[in-house]
């Protein structure tokens, strides 16, 4: 693999995610779509591609590289990246993830140290080369970006569907173009690596320290982890301002800005006009709050002997992660008065009894019920005594999760608790009864190293 100084091998996060975001959030019509299209450097990456069909969501996988191209020797030395060119790296990966409805842009990111297994790979010269272990930044520098996002998706499940690449200058002409960005510091920071130089508390910061801010290593006592922390609050605080600022629905300041930032983009060749405006008019009236940034759940710190120090994936709080994002899930649940459904209907026995004066109602319950999942236990009978129009549930209360799934598929019964009733939902069904609905059910939301962050939250929490 290649050298990489220490200084430069800093995450840009921040540049990854507005890069995305410009793409996704603004609200430019077709021929300045076309125009910033033409200035966007195009790379295949294997990715899905394709149109984008409405209601569909989509997942892109974003990178940030150390690409200096568009900054002299003097830009170079005043932002601490040093001269030397040892090839292209990326730092950055993350996933972000776009919701079919449109609400919601989820974001992860994946740790540059993580432990990977490279498929076997052939090089732009024809030669081809066997899978190895390696870490998963190294995928770009033996591949590109097509090695990438090949790795990225056998790791994941998950399809990409397109992919975008940023570089230094990129980042600077963003954060510089909203005049700055707010960062909160707990005390005053020092770093000679990044140059980072910063008082404490909350400030604006753009140009070089703003870099410094998001490369800066070494001043987290968790290293990669701690300053992929520090990043998302950036990534979040940047959205929020780019938003609140009306910069994305601006169209003079918009359009300065997308012409001073895509010739530093890379994307997928599949990624044409039309699919970027598909892309702006689905998502350029998003909320702040419906932006949210995690990390991948993290499992042991390993030491390799060839790789040296390594991070490797909780396996089930991963998997439970990437099969939300595979099954369009937000990976900040929507506020909803309706419960969430975890257990599925032919897991749970119900018996029907008729609390009306309609022959056969319990039966067509039952029926009803049974279609849906459910599993009826014994044949439907008469209630003691009529219950009027609203169909009732008695329940143990040992069973509440269950609850959630026979409630939803008879929305509007009654409930009433009934101690030691055990694991048989008892359904008397009222005049009002229609039909039983079929029921969603969802998993559990998927566990993460981190809570996740929104864009609208305080950039000193």
């Amino acid at each position: 693999m290649s050298r990489t100084s220490a200084p430069r091998r800093g995450l840009r996060v921040a540049a990854a995610v507005a890069s995305a975001g410009v793409l996704l959030t603004s609200g430019v019509g077709w021929a300045a779509v076309n125009r910033y299209a033409g200035q966007i450097s195009k790379v295949d990456a294997g990715t899905a591609g394709g149109a984008l069909e409405d209601g569909e969501p989509l997942t892109m996988l974003v990178v940030a590289s150390d690409d200096r191209a568009g900054l002299s020797k003097a830009e170079k030395k005043k932002l601490t990246l040093g001269y030397d060119d040892y090839g292209m790296h990326t730092d950055t990966m993350m996933l972000v993830h776009l919701s079919g409805d449109g609400q919601d842009i989820s974001v992860v990111s994946l740790p540059r140290d993580t432990l990977a297994q490279i498929p076997a790979w052939t090089d732009d010269k024809g030669k081809h080369h066997d899978g190895r272990a390696a870490k998963l930044n190294a995928a770009y520098s033996l591949g590109g970006a097509k090695l990438m996002v090949d790795t990225v998706e056998k790791m994941t499940g998950l399809t990409i569907d397109h992919y975008a690449e940023i570089n230094f200058a990129g980042f600077l002409t963003m954060v510089d173009a909203l005049d700055g960005v707010d960062v909160c510091l707990p005390k005053a920071t020092k770093d000679k690596n990044s140059g980072l130089d910063l008082p404490a508390g909350k400030q604006t910061v753009k140009g070089a320290q703003a870099l410094a801010y998001v490369r800066a290593r070494y001043i987290d006592p968790t290293a990669d982890i701690g300053r992929m922390k520090r990043q998302q609050k950036f990534v979040a605080a940047m959205a929020a301002k780019a938003l609140s600022a009306g910069t994305l629905t601006n169209p003079v300041r918009l359009d300065s800005f997308m012409s001073a930032v895509a010739g530093s983009l890379k994307t997928d060749d599949s990624l044409g006009t039309d699919q970027m405006l598909d892309l702006v008019d689905r998502f350029k009236g998003i909320s702040p709050s419906r932006i949210a940034m995690t990390t991948v759940p993290l499992g042991q710190n390993l030491r390799d002997p060839d790789l040296g120090d390594v991070l490797t994936w909780d396996k089930q709080g991963s998997k439970a992660l990437f099969a939300a994002i595979a099954a369009d899930q937000p990976i900040i649940p929507k506020k909803s008065s309706a419960p969430k459904a975890t257990v599925a209907p032919g897991s749970i026995r119900v018996t029907v009894l008729n609390g009306t004066e309609v022959k056969g109602l319990a039966a067509t319950a039952a029926d009803d019920l049974a279609a849906v999942g459910f599993k009826v236990a014994g044949a439907p009978g008469n209630a003691d005594a009529l219950v009027g129009e609203q169909t009732v549930i008695r329940y143990d209360p040992r069973w509440d999760e269950s609850l959630k799934t026979v409630s939803a598929s008879l929305p509007g019964a009654k409930l009433v608790a009934v101690e030691g009733l055990g694991q048989t939902f008892e359904i008397t069904v009222g005049t009002g009864y229609t039909t039983a609905k079929k029921v969603t059910v969802v998993a559990a939301s998927p566990s993460s190293s981190a809570t996740p962050r929104t864009a609208a939250d305080n950039v000193c929490d």
